[in-house]
């Protein structure tokens, strides 16, 4: 928005309202242009402290844009009207279908997880690596990169801990440098996750000493860094691809450990057990090693790349009276639970201190490595 008024601003000059995709999707659907405290967030102008947020002053005055072209904030939990007759017609649905407001995908996947009650906390893989879970308060946690960010169930806010690169990771593993095309050879694979966990089935857990560092576009919480970089530490002559898969899987997983330790604390109680889901949650090895290396259970969700879009549907549910808070939860359904084990504590509790340790030893040397002056 700012850079539309200072970069083109007959574009801004011609803007009636600026809205978030979301909030956009639902006025092609309704024709009313509105925001909620949920779709808002993205905005940083309300004020999150009210459970029905209003734009803060300061933070618009801050901003430099026109009040006058933000877009009126209604509540989330309240239907925006039916959907319009030539949008029903073209969709092939009731004319009185009601539009809802929208929450965007990690709200989603937070309910997808259930992670607005309880005492777990929801982990999902994709392209990125995100925590989850619920608190009753508003709170920013600057030096942790924590916040509290409007929760669609009210009186809750839910805990957003983004942990950077996550199954970016596994992919850039997978493409880059195993399933490759390259001028040396084409060695593409059609079924690259099934070959991983193929792979990796007789690399024992810790994987011969390597480590992995996932940061390959830089660090988000609990240390926000965007010049630190990713790599393999400990590799020796006896290192093979297949510990380098498996170290890959360690290393996004104790990101994720180190990011739910912040979490725990953020939230003010221990996590009891984890809800995985995304893209990443489809291969059993990768939640059996979150299990070894949180020491926590793991509940695997049935079809985890859907999580979001099927926590949204609930939520649609639950809007309509359809289905209470604890009816979604027991809607959500569990494909395996993977556990603990506890022999494997020891091991991955050493491997994890030596993580946080070469991201703070090797800071320095990233920094100096990305400040600019190769280019």
């Amino acid at each position: 928005m700012r850079w539309l008024k200072l970069a083109r601003p007959e574009a801004y000059a011609r803007t009636a309202t600026f809205l978030e995709p979301m909030d956009y999707v639902a006025m092609r659907l309704c024709g009313r242009r509105v925001t909620n405290r949920c779709s808002s967030f993205l905005m940083l102008l309300t004020d999150n402290r009210r459970s029905d947020p209003t734009y803060h002053p300061t933070l618009v005055k801050w901003s430099g844009l026109d009040a006058e072209k933000l877009p009126e904030l209604v509540p989330v939990d309240e239907p925006l009207g039916p959907v319009l007759p030539e949008i029903a017609e073209r969709l092939g649905l009731p004319r009185d279908t009601p539009v809802f407001p929208p929450i965007n995908d990690t709200q989603a996947g937070g309910v997808g997880a259930a992670a607005f009650t309880g005492d777990h906390a929801g982990i999902s893989i994709g392209t990125t690596g995100v925590c989850v879970t619920h608190v009753d308060f508003k709170k920013t946690d600057i030096l942790n990169s924590l916040v509290s960010m409007p929760s669609p169930i009210r009186g809750r806010y839910f805990v957003m801990a983004e942990a950077g690169i996550g199954g970016g990771a596994l992919d850039y593993f997978l493409e880059r440098l195993v399933f490759a095309s390259d001028r040396f050879g084409d060695h593409s694979g059609t079924e690259p996750l099934a070959a991983l966990e193929h792979a990796i089935a007789t690399v024992e857990p810790g994987s011969d000493g390597v480590l992995f560092l996932p940061w390959l576009t830089g660090s988000v919480t609990p240390a926000e860094d965007g010049q630190v970089r990713g790599g393999f530490l400990n590799l020796s002559l006896q290192t093979t691809r297949e510990h380098l898969g498996r170290a890959v899987l360690e290393g996004v997983a104790f990101n994720l450990r180190w990011v739910q330790g912040r979490v725990a604390r953020f939230a003010k109680r221990d996590i009891s057990r984890i809800r995985f889901y995304g893209g990443g949650a489809l291969s059993s090895a990768w939640a059996q090693i979150f299990a070894d290396v949180l020491q926590l259970p793991v509940e695997q969700l049935a079809d985890p790349e859907y999580a979001a879009s099927r926590g949204l549907a609930l939520l649609g549910f639950h809007r309509l009276g359809e289905l209470s808070l604890e009816e979604i939860e027991a809607s959500i359904p569990v494909a395996a639970v993977f556990e603990p084990r506890g022999h494997l504590a020891a091991r991955y509790d050493e491997m994890f201190a030596q993580f946080v340790r070469a991201f703070k030893k090797n800071r320095a040397v990233f920094r100096a490595l990305n400040a600019g002056s190769w280019s």
